[in-house]
Order: structure tokens, then C-alpha cells, then sequence
């Protein structure tokens, strides 16, 4: 296969060196002289003749195993080369590069196609204005964490995958290793899909006493903001967000991008920025962080999801993230599941369950993803009792209002309620919710949360 680039003029040039490792030869035809010495490059094969006249791709043999990229300066010029080589040859396949706008293409064929100058070129200004900021946001914090001794990157309780992943990604990004930025929280990690991803992946996840906070130099943020700790965080240094900012707090540096489906999108436009050098294990948290987070891309989606996640992709181990993916199931984790099959309600198309006391908080979420299944749900409200919190997990179909407004509104005096458009969360403590709703007992909560739910979602969706 050969490609022949048909240029009006070499003023304009498609990436020559990388065309020289895809064919057996590459031909440039140019119909004006270049005034550079350094043109073509080394394994072009330039070629001065008039592109409109047919014993030019005669003497070639243009034939349709050959590859034929197009551009000239004007519309009346690039419609009389096409004319010419189709002349030649009418199955060839062509791409014709145009700086011109046309709202018809010139000459319509099903070998020809038209790819806009302006579109490849503002496509990839735009990715290098993205990548100038975040190697300033880069020199920013490396600034600021250059003296620091150690560097405690927290996360939320019981951190899901696009936090662990981000938070590898900052480490790496610091140039620090897990002795001068370990990775912790308050909480301990209970879902089975992240404690397989934290023994799979061999990530080293430290339970913090929020007393023990001093003992760091500074404190950065993935996937979580200051007010989410209450009273138990002194300071913030560093916050890695996207979620909505719940409160006001003060940071020395914070990215916050509520349109991102993912933090870890986030963190991997700042390593792809700064070319800093991949492995096998970070692309794999990173593309399991945004698969999870995004529900494979199908839950609050950017186009900035979807790049991060194709440039991961080969990179990453798929072999893992499958065993990650798909924990087993504990049996009583499948009594929860019967439990709650038998004694869901739905009013108004919102499923209720309350599982009562329950050993692992994940069974919660699982629980309001899988009911959300169950035909004539639009939403999913599912609560339990976990050690002394209440803990409630709300999921939508996804075309609904935003299950993060709901949460945030029915419990507005709880910083640890929020969330995105398909999915929320609360945990309070469970003396504090039957002291704040008089109830007498643990049995009342499920009426409660019911009465809750169904009065507040009445009033937002109205």
C-alpha cells in the first residue's frame, strides 16, 4: 500500500513521519516548490508536477490499493484535482483535508471523504490549552508540598475506586512513594469490590485517627471536600474534586469540576500533561475508577471521561478489573438480598427497602443499584443500620431530577449528604436521626425514612 499526498502547496502538511511507518512508500506531490531545504523528510518521495493533469497519476499508476490524502487552497481548485484523479482512477480512496467550509461536499462518493483542517486543528489547541493548565496547577502544588516532609492524601470513609485510583494518581504525580504520602482515612474499606481492588492492585490503605492529623506536614483531598469531615479535619491543603462544593472552606489549591464524571479523569489529564511515565498498575486503578464512577460510562458522562478512559484502556490490566468487578457474594449478603425482595414498597414509582441492622455497609448501595431493576422503580431508596450510623443509598434511572439535590435537601444541617444526578448517600448517626424525627425506636426508622423520601421527592419533582 502506498499513500500519495496531494498538496496544492507544502504549506500545509498532514504528519509525514508517521505515514512513512504505515506504507510501503510515500509519495508527496506538490505542484508549487517548497522554500525549505529540510522538505520532504527523510522516506518522501517528493515529486514536482501538476496535479491536474491525468499523465501525472498515470506515470504514478494510481490504482485503488493506494491511499490518496488532498488538500489545495480553494474549493474550485480541490473539485478539479478530484475530477482529474477520478479520472485516473474512480475506486481510489481519498481524504480530502479542506480549510474551506462547504455545506455539500464538493464531489459526493462513497471513496471520498472530508475531514475539516479547523476541526483537527482547534481538537488538538484546545487538548494543549488543557495540558498548559494543568502543568501550571502542577508546578503549583509541587511548589507546595516541595518541603513538606510527608503528605497525607485522604480520602472519604470507606473510598470507592476513583478515590484509591486518584489517589495513586496524586502520589504519582508528587514524584513521592507511600512512605512520604500514604494513602488513609477515618474509615475503614467494606465494600468487597474495593477490598479486592486494594489486595489485587496491592494498594497499602491506612486507617487514620483523625488525632494523629498533626503528624503530617500537609493534607491533599481525591475524590472528597473538607466539610465532609466535620469538625474531625483542622485543614485542608490540597482538594481533588468532582463533586458539587457542599460549604465553604479555605485551600491553598483546589481543582473542583462538578462536569467531570470522575476524579480519576481528572488526575489522568494531569499525568498525560506532565508525560509522566505509566504502569500497568496505576492505568488499571485509573480506568477502574472511571468505569465504576461513570457506571462504564453511562452515568454522568463528559467527553473528558471518555478520552481519559480510551487512552487508558490498552494500558490497563482487563484481567484484574474483571476480578475486581466481580466480588463474590457472602451468604448473608444474599439473605439481605431475599430480605429485601420480600419487603420492598413502591409509591410513585419509588422502591423503598430498609435492611435494619446490617454487618457490611456495602450491601446498602449493592442493594439500591440491584433494585433498581425491578420494574415500574425510578428510584431506589434503600437504608440500613451499621454499626451506630444510619446509612441510606438513593439511585435513579438517570433521565430524573438529581438524587444529590434530594439528599442534600431533606437533610440540609448533614454535611455527609450529597452526591451526583444518579446516585446519593447519607450516614448519620442513628441516635441523632430518632432524636431529630421522635422516634422511639429503631423499628420506626424504615416509616420515617419512607415518610421522608416520598414527601420530598413528591415536592422536588413537582
Amino acid at each position: 500500500m502506498r499513500y500519495v499526498l496531494v498538496l496544492e502547496s507544502p504549506l500545509f502538511l498532514p504528519p509525514l513521519h508517521d505515514l512513512t511507518g504505515r506504507a510501503e512508500e510515500v509519495i508527496c506531490l506538490v505542484r508549487k516548490k517548497s522554500l525549505n531545504p529540510a522538505f520532504p523528510p527523510s522516506g518522501v518521495k517528493l515529486l514536482n508536477d501538476d496535479p491536474c493533469r491525468k499523465d501525472t497519476y498515470l506515470k504514478l499508476a494510481v490504482h485503488h490499493e493506494d491511499r490518496i490524502i488532498l488538500h489545495a487552497d480553494t474549493p474550485e481548485m480541490t473539485e478539479k484535482i478530484l475530477d482529474t484523479l477520478l479520472a485516473v482512477c474512480d475506486s481510489v480512496p481519498i481524504v480530502v483535508l479542506s480549510d474551506f467550509s462547504a455545506e455539500v461536499p464538493l464531489i459526493q462518493k462513497s471513496t471520498i471523504s472530508y475531514l475539516p483542517v479547523k476541526r483537527l486543528l482547534w481538537s488538538a489547541v484546545e487538548r494543549e490549552w488543557l495540558y498548559i493548565l494543568n502543568r501550571e496547577r502542577t508546578e503549583k502544588i509541587r511548589t507546595l508540598t516541595q518541603g513538606a516532609e510527608n503528605v497525607l492524601i485522604l480520602t472519604q470513609h470507606d473510598p470507592d475506586p476513583d478515590a484509591l485510583a486518584s489517589g495513586l494518581a496524586l502520589r504519582a504525580l508528587l514524584g513521592r512513594n507511600r512512605a512520604t504520602a500514604p494513602i488513609g482515612s477515618f474509615g475503614k474499606v467494606t465494600r468487597s469490590e474495593n477490598v479486592s481492588m486494594i489486595r489485587l492492585l496491592n494498594i497499602q490503605y491506612n486507617m487514620i485517627d483523625p488525632r494523629d492529623l498533626s503528624t503530617f506536614a500537609m493534607i491533599a483531598m481525591v475524590d472528597v471536600q473538607p466539610p465532609y469531615f466535620g469538625d474531625q479535619l483542622p485543614r485542608a491543603d490540597i482538594v481533588f474534586d468532582h463533586h458539587p462544593q457542599p460549604a465553604a472552606y479555605e485551600a491553598s489549591f483546589r481543582d473542583i469540576r462538578v462536569k467531570y464524571g470522575a476524579t480519576s479523569t481528572m488526575l489522568t489529564e494531569y499525568l498525560t500533561a506532565n508525560d509522566v511515565k505509566w504502569n500497568q498498575r496505576l492505568a488499571t486503578a485509573l480506568l477502574y475508577g472511571i468505569k465504576t464512577d461513570t457506571l462504564m460510562l453511562g452515568r454522568n458522562v463528559n467527553p473528558a471521561d471518555i478520552e481519559a478512559f480510551t487512552s487508558l484502556y490498552p494500558l490497563a490490566n482487563h484481567n484484574l478489573i474483571r476480578r475486581m468487578e466481580n466480588p463474590s457474594l457472602k451468604p448473608q449478603d444474599v439473605n439481605s438480598f431475599i430480605k429485601a425482595l420480600k419487603k420492598h414498597v413502591v409509591i410513585n414509582n419509588i422502591l423503598f427497602v430498609h435492611l435494619g441492622r446490617v454487618k457490611q455497609e456495602d450491601i446498602i448501595p449493592r442493594l439500591a443499584d440491584f433494585c433498581l431493576q425491578i420494574e415500574g422503580a425510578d428510584w431506589s431508596v434503600i437504608s440500613g443500620l451499621f454499626q451506630k450510623n444510619l446509612v441510606i443509598s438513593l439511585r435513579n434511572v438517570g433521565y430524573v431530577k438529581s438524587a444529590g439535590d434530594i439528599v442534600r435537601r431533606i437533610f440540609n444541617d448533614s454535611s455527609i449528604a450529597g452526591g451526583h444526578r444518579t446516585m446519593a448517600k447519607v450516614v448519620i448517626p442513628a441516635k441523632e436521626f430518632m432524636q431529630s424525627f421522635g422516634i422511639a425506636s429503631s423499628t420506626e426508622i424504615r416509616e420515617k425514612i419512607l415518610d421522608l423520601f416520598a414527601e420530598g421527592l413528591k415536592d422536588y419533582l413537582s
